[in-house]
């Protein structure tokens, strides 16, 4: 399967400061005027990636991060373990790419934008048959479901193991293994349909 396409990227900075994700709870719920740049400078980088992976290379990505720590902050106080800081902003972030997710379809359907074509995708190497089969994978993704779409990128790019991906898109580990599947029996049949994938599915497997 062409998952290295997904994977890969800047890792995820290490915090800089000793507090733990508990106390940075604790702040951001009591509204401590130090909680805000300390949270975004621990996770903003990990929530920007998420949502990179998660929506496919699009324009607003960071307005999907000032989304998703807006969406933190008006809800930490529903956070029931202060040591669940960082899977709950995984939590919020899936969500606002879920959302993200159906106003695009809505704007196609409604043709309120360009025919869905993706924009060019960024590689660090600018190999024109990288960016194209990136290009070429999201359009694939772009025929899951939501849950499918996420969950997949969850488990293959993010890496999350199967007990993480549940408990971040809400659901049973039964549920999350149904939904993988079928996402990844898609993934694998489209791919193994394209040319230039297929080379890529090779490598893979091999």
């Amino acid at each position: 399967m062409p998952l290295r396409l997904l994977r890969g990227g800047t890792e995820h900075a290490k915090p800089a400061h000793p507090l733990t994700d508990a106390q940075l709870a604790r702040l951001a719920r009591c509204r401590d005027p130090r909680a805000a740049t300390l949270v975004w400078d621990r996770y903003a980088s990990m929530v920007r990636w998420v949502l990179y992976r998660s929506v496919g290379p699009t324009h607003d990505v960071e307005d999907l991060v000032q989304d998703t720590f807006a969406g933190f902050f008006r809800n930490v106080g529903t956070l029931r373990d202060d040591s669940s800081l960082r899977p709950f902003l995984v939590g919020i972030a899936l969500r606002t790419a879920r959302s993200a997710l159906r106003k695009r379809r809505v704007r196609r359907w409604l043709r309120l934008s360009d025919t869905g074509a993706l924009p060019e995708v960024p590689t660090s190497d600018g190999d024109p048959r990288l960016r194209e089969a990136v290009r070429r994978l999201y359009a694939i993704l772009d025929e899951l479901g939501d849950r499918e779409r996420l969950a997949f990128v969850l488990r293959h790019a993010d890496g999350h193991e199967l007990t993480e991906t549940a408990t971040a898109l809400g659901v049973s580990l039964a549920t999350v293994k149904r939904i993988l599947s079928r996402a990844e029996d898609h993934v694998h049949l489209r791919a193994k349909q394209d040319d230039l994938l297929s080379a890529w599915l090779e490598n893979d497997d091999g």
